[in-house]
């Protein structure tokens, strides 16, 4: 078997590989033998007929069994070659006694990494960042504390309703008469929500609904069984010490959340500046890949949307099979890179990670994942595919961290950190519209 390269296109290669009449003699007689074995064919004893009427009987099947064992001959030497996605056949054909088959073999593409100083990633002020949270818990407790008075008249916005509800899905009922309080704000757009403005106690509300990304109809029932008007309280030391009665003021409640934001404002940050990071591998990568690498990932996703039978629900969400393939492309593109740029700067700076650091990972997730901590263990001793995505999310952490490290970070007022942030989401949807899935 001769292999002769005949182009490169950035990561794939199409190469001939061309077999000699002594293998194509070897692959006929491989053919007469199984056609032997598995064929009975009139005026001859299984087993016993000859490679011409076997060619005879089969024709053009013959030259394509032949092919077709030729390929397999090929599958084998081709397991030796380190492939991105499997390897493609474009032709194959048979010209005399030489037979030849045309190969794309998808290497994994290469990628340049730049200076790492040279990413800019931004930082809101630590001072400004603790004055949000403050106010935030401030507002927090103030609604967890407010004081609920009955009232006997119509919902209105900022008005906290108890109802009871029941849901109903293809006559089936999925909920039935399940209580719950609802928070009656300005910008809840939730039909559950929203359809009660307006009613009063012992009114009874129908309504279908669907959810995006679904064709499923639901049909709620809801009914009114009690409507208060919240009062908040005023943000004074006696409300301070409603919240805390070992806090004396205000002041000293303030201080106290101050002290909790504190504590919690590196892990914040670093989570933080990953994310940046993450988001702005673009900016400091060069990546080599074909798009008919990307066309293969494209195609497998869209065939795993159908089997999971999610395409249709994607399909309406893109409005048109030409938006639905942009869709997923843009997606795996971006993937892609972010896949290859973690595996370089894990070999570059030779990151691992052991069993201790994913036994420790696992404990700090087990809340997360409302598990205790040795059920968590227990999930990563037993699922080799848990163990795997810590395995991952190490990695990824760690080669974040160095970015980090290694980048110029700014500090910067809110204001204008929303004004950046507002202008790169109004420059992505422009660019870059995606459908987000996992």
């Amino acid at each position: 078997m001769e292999k002769n390269l005949i182009s490169k296109e950035r990561n794939v290669e199409t190469y001939v590989y061309t077999f000699d009449p002594d293998e194509v003699e070897v692959a006929e007689k491989s053919v007469v033998t199984y056609v032997n074995q598995h064929y009975a064919i009139p005026g001859f004893r299984k087993g016993k007929v000859p490679a011409g009427i076997v060619r005879n009987f089969l024709q053009e099947g013959f030259d394509e069994m032949v092919l077709e064992n030729l390929s397999n001959i090929l599958e084998e030497e081709l397991k030796e070659e380190e492939l991105y996605v499997p390897a493609v056949i474009i032709d194959q054909k048979r010209e005399g006694d030489v037979g030849t088959i045309e190969v794309q073999l998808h290497r994994k593409p290469e990628i340049k990494i730049k200076e790492l100083g040279d990413l800019e990633l931004m930082i809101p002020k630590k001072e400004e960042v603790l004055l949000n949270y403050v106010n935030n818990r401030l507002d927090e407790l103030r609604n967890e504390n407010a004081i609920m008075e009955p009232k006997n008249a119509p919902v209105e916005i900022g008005d906290t309703v108890k109802i009871e509800y029941s849901i109903v899905k293809d006559g089936k009922t999925i909920a039935n008469k399940k209580s719950q309080e609802l928070n009656v704000a300005e910008d809840d757009d939730r039909p559950l929500v929203k359809n009660t403005i307006g009613k009063s106690k012992g009114d009874i509300i129908e309504f279908n609904r669907t959810f995006e990304g679904s064709d499923n109809e639901y049909f709620y029932t809801i009914k009114i069984e009690e409507v208060y008007k919240r009062a908040l309280m005023d943000l004074d030391d006696e409300f301070a010490r409603t919240i805390d009665p070992e806090t004396e003021s205000l002041e000293e409640l303030k201080k106290t959340i101050e002290e909790e934001g504190t504590a919690s404002f590196k892990s914040w940050q670093k989570d933080f500046l990953r994310q940046q990071a993450m988001d702005k591998i673009d900016a400091i990568m060069e990546i080599e890949v074909a798009e008919s690498t990307v066309d293969y990932f494209v195609h497998r996703a869209i065939e795993s949307s159908k089997k999971d039978k999610s395409y249709d629900a994607y399909l309406k969400q893109a409005g048109s099979v030409e938006k639905l393939v942009e869709n997923f492309r843009e997606g795996i593109e971006d993937e892609l890179k972010k896949n290859l740029f973690l595996e370089e700067m894990a070999a570059m700076e030779n990151i691992e990670t052991n069993d201790e650091e994913i036994a420790v990972y696992a404990e700090n997730s087990a809340t997360q994942w409302g598990v205790s901590v040795e059920q968590a263990k227990q999930f990563v001793n037993t699922r080799e595919e848990v163990k795997r995505d810590i395995h991952a999310a190490i990695i990824r952490n760690k080669v974040l961290d160095i970015v980090v490290e290694r980048a110029k970070i700014t500090e910067i007022e809110p204001d204008i950190e929303e004004e950046k942030e507002e202008k790169s989401e109004n420059t992505e949807t422009e660019s870059n519209e995606r459908v987000k899935q996992r």
